[in-house]
């Protein structure tokens, strides 16, 4: 079975709905932003502001934070806390979410793996997406403190490159994000503040035939290739993560997804899903003799 990983709103609804509706053996683990005091995130923009009747709210205090955890783990699932800044956490704040029981995170800093890694093998780190690692950084550099990597946007259009990778890392696909396959400005965007984030010309919606999004019925065609897919939306209401989550536990048809169904049918699926497979970032071009190994 290919597992996914959920994103938590701080919203105890969610909880209830995926323990309820939803077999804990398909789920990864739930990942959530640390404590604000901690370190910054992908979505660190987003806080406290109001859209579409739904405000992303995080815990003001660490007790609030802590009972979020705990609520996680008394339900039989594991949380995952986000390190996203490329510069490392020390130890003393790691520590915090240790002494949790947190043994599962996604980080940007090999550093940071590296340290998490030589307290116990046995916790679990996975590679985020917003290192943007191409297809020559997987081949040459030494990613072997990381579990699984998160594939950057253009793998998902870019389905006949993904077996190219090499085979001695595990990788996860991000499923239902609206980005597009050829962003320019990821790294702008998740970086951004509240002052600036109005600045960040997102370019999705004038050209809605370059989105990643992988409908419920068309994971399968991914699936041989990666060991986990992600759902994003840790700034979503809940009603909307309910339903996204049901839709690909039951593979079926996501109406939310209508822009997508428009221009994806059975008959194009290989065509659609490979529109990016001649960009330079998935295609490894330089093949010799001495490619590094993991340590």
């Amino acid at each position: 079975m290919v597992k996914y990983e959920l994103p938590f709103n701080f919203d105890i609804k969610l909880l209830d709905f995926i323990t309820e509706k939803i077999d804990k053996d398909w789920v990864e683990f739930l990942f959530l932003a640390p404590f604000k005091e901690d370190s910054k995130n992908a979505r660190s923009h987003l806080e406290g502001i109001d859209k579409k009747n739904w405000t992303y709210t995080v815990p003001i205090t660490r007790d609030d934070y802590s009972f979020y955890i705990k609520e996680i783990q008394k339900r039989g699932l594991k949380p995952a806390v986000l390190f996203q800044e490329e510069k490392p956490i020390d130890y003393s704040t790691l520590d915090y979410y240790l002494k949790l029981g947190v043994d599962n995170f996604v980080v940007n800093s090999d550093e940071l793996a590296k340290m998490i890694k030589n307290l116990n093998p046995k916790f679990k780190v996975v590679a985020s997406i917003t290192k943007t690692l191409s297809a020559t950084n997987l081949w040459e550099n030494d990613y072997s403190m990381y579990d699984k990597i998160v594939l950057h946007f253009p793998f998902n259009r870019a389905l006949s490159r993904i077996n190219k990778l090499p085979n001695f890392y595990k990788y996860t696909l991000l499923v239902n994000s609206y980005c597009l396959y050829n962003c320019s400005i990821a790294k702008k965007h998740w970086a951004s503040t509240n002052e600036n984030y109005s600045n960040i010309n997102c370019l999705k919606n004038q050209h809605k035939d370059d989105l990643i999004y992988i409908p419920p019925e068309y994971v399968n065609i991914f699936e041989p290739f990666v060991d986990s897919f992600k759902i994003q939306g840790r700034e979503y209401k809940t009603d909307i993560l309910k339903e996204e989550i049901y839709c690909y536990y039951k593979n079926i048809h996501n109406p939310m997804a209508g822009v997508i169904y428009n221009r994806l049918s059975s008959f194009n699926a290989e065509e659609y899903f490979n529109k990016g497979k001649d960009l330079k970032f998935v295609i490894y071009d330089n093949p010799h003799n001495n490619l590094p190994q993991p340590a």
